[in-house]
């Protein structure tokens, strides 16, 4: 079974050796939306077989792919975690002021993106390393101290960890993630040696910061996923799709959920291929309209990939399909901003 949870619908697609797919959708449930899941299922079981039952229907199920746009929504509507960031002291505008180039040079109006992470929520300690890893000033552990203090009295429910150069030697992000853990283990942690050690700052800091925003709405909704399939019966294979067009296990969703970003529409751009070929043609562009957001990207022979993506004018340097999205969909919102303009989204109706 495929399925792919949206804000506003929860699509299914049953395959079986001796019957044709069978497509099936139902609304989406916000507040969980493992609940939608387990519901469609239940449909599904009616539809195929009215005297089996849903438990031995979902114990027949050999395997689920599972696509998901709840940390795509969660980043395009604002409606992450409360985040906050532990960096190298002088650089924590890094994630503010990205790579200084503004996308419309010529749009004297146009403004900066908010960063994920407010700037009274972003730490920067001493301690430093070269290029080569090697220290040059001590890490400062009372700073860290101080910083995980701050962070528990304004209600942080996720951090992020991204030194200087950690990506030649992880050993100050490593001492820094052990306190925090041990003062915040309820928080959401991310470690960009752990997630990206690469070279680029910007680059490796936003997506840090991307993969803590989404990370606790995530990994609950996994946790929930995994704990109503169970209830259910099912036994088999749970796999999650990732933005690259993959899949990966629940469990590397959870600590990596960055890599879900575009999990949802990554199934897109190889059905419109597959499609194409059938026609003879090796070139698609594929869009993909939801309730909370619009997708569009390009194939030329296969799915394009990229290592320098952005989703709602965020850095991500995770290999990721080229998709682009924006929060325009069917069910957004229209609303009066101060100027009394009328403005679109990205807030959506949902189901």
């Amino acid at each position: 079974i495929g399925i792919d949870v949206g804000g506003t619908f929860t699509d299914f697609i049953l395959t079986r050796d001796d019957a044709p797919p069978l497509l099936h959708k139902v609304l989406s449930t916000p507040a969980d939306p493992s609940i939608a899941v387990v519901t469609g299922l239940a449909e599904l079981a009616a539809m195929v077989d009215q005297g089996r039952g849903v438990e031995s229907f979902v114990a027949s199920i050999e395997t689920i792919v599972h696509g998901t746009t709840v940390a795509t929504n969660a980043t395009l509507t604002g409606t992450g975690a409360k985040s906050a960031l532990l960096t190298t002291e002088g650089i924590r505008d890094a994630l503010e002021m990205r790579r200084g180039i503004r996308e419309e040079q010529y749009n004297n109006a146009y403004t900066n993106v908010k960063p994920l992470v407010p700037r009274y929520l972003r730490a920067g300690v001493k301690g430093r390393l070269d290029r080569a890893g090697r220290e040059i000033a001590p890490l400062d552990l009372a700073g860290i101290d101080a910083a995980i203090a701050e962070f528990r009295r304004e209600g942080v429910e996720a951090v992020s960890i991204c030194f200087m150069n950690s990506y030649a030697n992880p050993a100050h992000e490593a001492a820094a993630a052990e306190r925090v853990r041990a003062a915040m283990p309820d928080a959401f942690l991310t470690v960009s040696s752990t997630l990206l050690p690469s070279i680029r700052f910007y680059e490796r800091v936003s997506t840090t910061a991307l993969n803590s925003y989404v990370g606790p709405k995530l990994n609950r909704y996994v946790e929930q996923l995994v704990s109503r399939l169970a209830s259910a019966g099912f036994r088999g294979t749970l796999l999650i799709m990732q933005s690259n067009g993959g899949v990966m296990a629940p469990e590397v969703a959870r600590s990596s959920p960055a890599l879900t970003l575009l999990s949802g529409p990554a199934g897109g751009p190889g059905a419109g291929l597959f499609y194409a070929k059938a026609l003879g043609v090796d070139r698609a562009i594929t869009t993909d309209m939801g309730g909370t957001s619009f997708e569009a990207s390009v194939a030329v022979g296969a799915p394009l990939l990229v290592n320098d993506g952005e989703i709602a004018r965020h850095k991500i340097a995770l290999p990721m399909l080229d998709i682009h999205t924006i929060g325009a969909g069917g069910g957004s919102i229209g609303w009066l901003d101060d100027g009394g303009l009328l403005r679109m989204g990205p807030a959506s109706a949902g189901a």
